[in-house]
């Protein structure tokens, strides 16, 4: 009897800790998933019309336009996804800061903006492969502030250009 009682005894042991394996595995998946986490909604981007683009001289830097429709394809999509979109944006940043600037856009400040978009999107990229969600929804919205403010930027510079140009 005291045979057949310490069997049990290893038996439900044994039982017990193929339980906590199977529980730690599946915790471990629910961390990979992205189920159950709420990104937080992305901030509107600045828009920049064709017409505006034209208006201003930047309608040819087709460059430049890449990237602004990567950014607004970007905002649309389940961040669950958005790896295949982030790598691509940083070929399309990259792509951006090597190509002829327009005379007028060619300036630190403005290329300093777009490294800090850069930097954004290397962080965002890192958080999504490692499946950080917190982080990467921190990191997605610092995206898209540093996006806005690459914007904002251009946008001041062609209004300060072509505000002097009006007073002539």
């Amino acid at each position: 009897m005291n045979r057949f009682g310490i069997l049990i005894a290893l038996i439900f042991l044994f039982l017990n800790s193929c339980q906590k394996t199977i529980k730690s595995s599946i915790k471990q998946d629910l961390k990979d998933s992205i189920i159950g986490f709420n990104f937080t909604p992305p901030d509107k981007l600045v828009s920049l019309s064709v017409q505006y683009r034209i208006r201003n001289n930047m309608f040819n830097w087709s460059e430049f336009s890449v990237f602004i429709d990567g950014f607004e394809n970007l905002v649309t999509l389940n961040p669950e996804g958005n790896l295949v979109f982030v790598e691509e944006l940083e070929l399309k940043s990259k792509m951006l800061s090597k190509s002829k600037f327009p005379k007028q856009l060619d300036l630190p400040d403005i290329r300093s903006r777009l490294k800090v978009v850069q930097t954004m999107l290397m962080q965002c990229r890192y958080h999504s492969e490692n499946k950080n969600w917190e982080e990467l929804n921190l990191s997605l919205q610092s995206l898209y502030s540093s996006y806005n403010s690459f914007i904002r930027r251009i946008q001041s510079v062609n209004e300060e250009i072509n505000l002097f140009s009006n007073d002539n």
